[in-house]
């Protein structure tokens, strides 16, 4: 198994594998309900301009957009 790692330090165009989500209640389920559930797999889409918010991940065949720092509430590990 690698190194799990926090969504909000993917860059663009990695893949990864959802495995866990960090946060208190109303961030945790708001996460849940745009779909980011534990064994997901995802991609990095895009990033806002000069890299920062908001990221863009395609996730189950749609496209979520995410601020960093609630990004930084998932775990992940990176995929090859």
């Amino acid at each position: 198994m690698t190194a799990l790692m926090k969504l909000s330090e993917l860059t663009r165009g990695d893949r990864a594998r959802i495995h866990a989500i960090e946060a208190e209640d109303n961030l945790a389920r708001k996460l849940l309900e745009l779909g980011l559930l534990e064994g997901m797999e995802l991609r990095l889409a895009h990033t806002g301009p000069f890299g920062r918010d908001p990221i863009a991940i395609e996730l189950n065949h749609r496209c979520v957009a995410l601020r960093r720092r609630d990004a930084a509430h998932v775990m992940i590990e990176k995929l090859a």
